[in-house]
């Protein structure tokens, strides 16, 4: 398979999928970034270059990368899934 129809298939894929799918997406090839960069400093020998703290611990994160850390927001998370789960399992 071609460049181009490698891009194109994963355009396709793309138009398809949910928001938060997209937002993983979006972390994941910044991560894939980062990584390659590093991986090209580490395998020569010329100086690492300065990678942004902040991308790197997002990358580091993950699958979870969109999780705010707070636990209120956790809590409000969870509550909000009991208030459905109330609503639509009382019936």
């Amino acid at each position: 398979m071609g460049e181009a129809q490698l891009k194109q298939r994963i355009i396709q894929k793309l138009e398809g999928m949910e928001q938060d799918s997209l937002a993983f997406l979006d972390r994941f090839i910044d991560s894939l970034a980062i990584y390659q960069r590093t991986q090209r400093l580490t395998e020569s020998d010329a100086p690492v270059a300065h990678v942004e703290p902040d991308s790197f611990i997002r990358s580091l994160r993950g699958k979870y990368a969109h999780v705010a850390t707070s636990s209120d927001e956790f809590a409000r998370r969870k509550q909000k899934e009991i208030d459905w789960e109330d609503r639509h399992w009382k019936k």
